[in-house]
């Protein structure tokens, strides 16, 4: 199914999504698994936030992987775990 086809877009209107899951743009990933202790430290904390960072564009990149593997998903759809 293409991005800008009519279906498409009937199907995106009708849809209501619930428990999306956790939002590592935003939110980041190593705040969840390292203790808050280590963030008292500045410039330990301006490390883990650029390492964070990091770890974001890994997690997209496996996201993109698993998409263009999966061909019963429009590879352009980017509403499935965001």
């Amino acid at each position: 199914m293409y991005h800008d086809s009519f279906y498409t877009k009937i199907n995106q209107s009708t849809e209501k999504r619930i428990n999306q899951g956790y939002d590592y743009n935003t939110n980041g990933v190593l705040n969840r698994f390292v203790s808050p202790i280590l963030y008292g430290n500045p410039r330990l904390a301006t490390f883990l936030n650029k390492i964070d960072r990091l770890f974001v564009e890994i997690i997209e990149s496996v996201k993109k992987l698993q998409f263009y593997q999966n061909y019963t998903i429009d590879k352009n759809d980017r509403r499935l775990n965001q």
